[in-house]
């Protein structure tokens, strides 16, 4: 309690807030261009404005007095020439005086065009577009457009995370490229400063919908690889304890449930046994969207999460290179313009032997990974006479990304993807316990590859049309070797000896392989004022083959094909400035079975005030292609993709309720959000326990629970509190009584902390994260009446530096500063060790790990 303590403390203290004195506002000014007069105003007052800059320069100011109010400021700057302003919140919104004939009645105005990163002009997907408080989205290579009919000016706002807030004023129709910047710019209306961790983060806008700043990540506590899970697992909903990172946890969701989408292919996800080496490379990353639950008719294919990564395009003005380096891996990022229109992008990452054994710094002392006991949880107690054995596993890890994109002269844009990956993870263990000998040899090996092309084009300002295709496959291939042996004395009895009595051998092969190809069709129709429809066909094709063999015998041989052709449409429309619905229907028809399965989708958005806003959303999902968990003697459980046959294997189905409420002012955001997700067709295989005979079993789960989330942002400074409570249960038909049971990875409670501070040139950070503890833990534990709970804390402090071209970041991070002994969720093994007693092997969580990076860009 006292380490969390300090936690909140240090969080909570980097919620700063300002304060302001009433005060007279003076002006002095000697014919002075009027909108330099304002940008003072702005710097000196804290004016909040929105006007066109060239316009306003060309009227010269004389004054020399003090007024009262803002607002009183502002009229008598405006006196006397042909401008007029409204205010908006705290923003006056400056524009010419309004003309009104019966000409402009039905005057259709359209805006288009696309937002891009200054100086790169590398697009920004999903950007937000504010025109007159209606909100449309950039699409995945930052364009958008918007109809409107309207005889006044236009007051747009362009925000993207990361990046400082593009506010400018218009009256006609306008196409063009907006540059968004997230350091020291000079926009076309005002001269404005952005900071790097300014919105880290963008949640309660939509049900279920997170948008994340990934540029965050090299700041907070790791090795300072941008890992992506290192910016998740802080995220409320998605699983943090027993870093669980080689598939993500969403809302409840069980493994293979939720989707890991890159430029179009899905990853299937490697063993990463690190969780500071992300599944996709950090330095690739331009724009990361979660989708929780509740999610549009556009998307699929999974009853649980969707994490939509979107790579760079690259940097068209000048190449680029960026490096970094740590004590395990080392990551290149190469950005080349081929020309005036295309460029190529390049990524390599590998592990290498550690620089140091993070034992050998621990300060709380070496662990003996020898102890059978003592050291398997965070409460440092025994499993009531269990034997625990810790494990350091060698782990191998390499992957390369390529990308080339080319811009047309209208706005069309083809671009290709590529990705090869994989890992070793293995381990090698023999102890003796009593008068057995006991081996365990554990061996895993993945590979992942995936390959995209799409091509984009614009007809007219209503029509816009995406093609796309795409091709991924994911290998795992497992071997587990388990021996023990009675040990025999020099006479022969029982006893410690040099001889052997009976021994007894097993091996376990499996291999698991998944590909997934698809063709892709989306079609938008944009509409007047912020009404689209799009309309999408998908043909997708999935190979699975899972492959078991114990003893030398075929215990599972399955080889799936699914076959998909669906089409959808989604409509998005703005009922007034306040609401917005979004209705949808997905319909699928699965050759397999030859069935049609239909998903009808309906969200809304409703902002009670400027500042507060109301969500829901309800969908029915399909899941053909998932993970099969596999049960053995000794209650271990391993997951398997697998394809649906509609008989031992049935399609996923669920149902997704959400909503929630949010609060958002002055960088300050509160968001509650609730759902609750029912699924049937979860299936296991049971290798005969107590409870079951061997075969598939067919059940189905409900989860449900609330997240909070708390932020705060001021100026580099970003602090946030999430907090969890959830409850996951399942009910399978072996059970005669047909109750439901917690689920293994049901955990109630998980509360997450994070900040980061900057100081001139040094940004500090810390995080926080402490679980209750997962129901799976009671099969490794003979007296089941508790759980170990999962806590960790790191601090990390970053140095940023630039010499002429070169810029860079050095940081120290502490993983687990206070030496917290958890387990990794993912690496539970049981094994017999020919007594009565169980030993449970297992690889320790991060320990109290010091870690040096450098990265480097030119």
């Amino acid at each position: 309690m006292r380490h969390l303590l300090l936690s909140v403390l240090f969080t909570t203290s980097l919620f700063l807030n300002l304060s302001a004195q009433s005060q007279k506002i003076k002006i002095d000014a000697d014919g002075a261009p009027l909108n330099e007069v304002f940008i003072g105003l702005r710097d000196k007052y804290a004016f909040q404005f929105t006007f066109d800059d060239k316009s306003l320069s060309k009227y010269k100011i004389t004054v020399h007095r003090e007024f009262e109010t803002k607002e009183a400021v502002v009229s008598y700057l405006l006196q006397g020439i042909p401008f007029e302003f409204e205010k908006n919140g705290d923003v006056f919104v400056i524009f010419p005086a309004r003309k009104t004939t019966a000409n402009t009645k039905n005057k259709i105005t359209n805006i288009s065009g696309q937002v891009v990163e200054a100086e790169t002009y590398e697009p920004l997907p999903f950007s937000y577009i504010l025109i007159n408080n209606r909100q449309v989205q950039s699409d995945q290579n930052g364009n958008f457009n918007f109809i409107a009919s309207a005889d006044t000016s236009f007051n747009m706002q362009i925000s993207h995370l990361g990046y400082f807030v593009y506010d400018t004023l218009f009256s006609s129709s306008l196409n063009q490229q907006f540059e968004l910047t997230p350091s020291v710019t000079q926009l076309k209306e005002v001269k404005v400063e952005g900071f790097d961790v300014e919105r880290a983060t963008l949640i309660g806008d939509a049900a279920g919908h997170m948008k994340i700043n990934h540029t965050i990540a090299p700041y907070l506590p790791g090795y300072g690889d941008n890992s992506v899970y290192n910016v998740l697992r802080l995220m409320p909903g998605v699983l943090a304890s027993g870093e669980q990172s080689s598939d993500l946890l969403v809302w409840g969701g069980y493994e293979g449930q939720s989707k890991i989408e890159l430029d179009g292919f899905t990853i299937f996800g490697l063993k990463n046994f690190n969780d500071n080496i992300g599944v996709v490379n950090p330095l690739l990353i331009k724009t990361i969207l979660v989708l929780k639950g509740g999610y549009e008719a556009g998307y699929g294919d999974r009853v649980g999460g969707i994490i939509r990564i979107t790579g760079k395009n690259g940097n068209r003005a000048k190449p680029s290179i960026t490096l970094n380096v740590n004590n395990s891996t080392v990551n290149s990022l190469v950005e080349i313009p081929v020309s005036r229109k295309s460029t190529l992008v390049g990524a390599y990452r590998q592990t290498y032997y550690e620089l140091y054994n993070p034992y050998d710094l621990n300060i709380f002392g070496h662990r003996d990974m020898s102890n059978s006991a003592n050291q398997h949880n965070g409460n440092h107690d025994n499993f009531n006479g269990m034997v625990d054995v810790l494990v350091v596993p060698d782990y191998k890890f390499s992957d390369a990304n390529l990308k080339y994109t080319y811009r047309g002269e209208k706005d069309d844009i083809f671009s290709a993807s590529f990705y090869s990956g994989g890992d070793r993870y293995s381990y090698d263990i023999e102890r003796e316990f009593g008068n057995f000998q006991l081996g365990n040899n554990y061996n895993e090996r993945n590979k992942q590859f995936g390959a995209s092309a799409g091509y984009s084009k614009f007809w007219g300002n209503k029509h816009k049309t995406e093609i796309s295709i795409s091709h991924s496959k994911f290998d795992n291939e497992t071997t587990e070797f388990n021996s023990s042996s009675e040990m025999m004395g020099n006479n022969g009895e029982h006893g410690m000896g040099h001889g052997s009595g009976q021994s007894n051998n097993e091996i376990v092969q499996v291999d698991n392989e998944i590909d997934e190809s698809s063709v892709k069709i989306l079609h938008q129709i944009s509409f007047i004022n912020g009404i689209q429809l799009d309309l999408g066909l998908d043909f997708q094709q999935n190979n699975v083959l899972l492959y078991r063999k114990e003893e030398g015998q075929d215990l599972i041989h399955l080889n799936g094909l699914s076959e998909k052709y669906t089409g959808f449409v989604q409509g998005t429309i703005p009922v007034n400035k306040k609401l917005t619905v979004k209705p949808g229907l997905r319909a699928i028809y699965e050759n397999e079975t030859g069935r049609m399965f239909y998903e009808p989708r309906l969200s809304a958005s409703f902002n009670l005030s400027e500042t507060v806003k109301l969500n829901a959303a309800w969908g029915q999902y399909h899941q053909f292609i998932s993970k099969t968990s596999f049960v053995d003697n000794n209650l271990n459980y391993s997951w398997f993709w697998s394809a649906s046959d509609g008989k031992a294997i049935p399609a996923l189905n669920a149902q997704h309720w959400v909503g929630g409420i949010s609060y958002n002012k002055n960088d300050f955001l509160l968001s509650v959000e609730g759902y609750l997700k029912k699924t049937v067709g979860i299936t296991r295989y049971y290798n005969e326990t107590l409870e079951t005979g061997e075969g598939f079993y067919s059940g189905k789960s409900r989860s449900y629970g609330i997240d909070f989330y708390l932020k705060k942002e001021y100026k580099k400074n970003v602090a946030w509190i999430s907090y969890t409570l959830s409850k996951v249960e399942e009910n399978f038909t072996f059970d005669p009584s047909n109750r439901y049971r917690l689920a293994p990875h049901d955990q109630r409670h998980e509360l997450k902390f994070a900040g980061i501070y900057n100081w001139k040139s040094f940004y500090f950070s810390a995080n926080y994260v402490y679980g209750s503890g997962f129901e799976i833990m009671r099969s490794f534990n003979d007296d089941d009446s508790s759980i170990p709970f999962y806590s960790r804390l790191d601090a990390a402090v970053v140095y940023k530096f630039s010499k002429g071209k070169i810029y860079g970041n050095l940081g120290l991070s502490v993983l687990n500063v206070l030496n917290r002994a958890n387990i990794k969720y993912s690496n539970l093994r049981r094994v017999e060790s020919g007594t009565s007693e169980i030993v449970n092997v297992h690889s320790e969580a991060v320990p109290f790990t010091p870690t040096l990076f450098l990265t480097l860009r030119i």
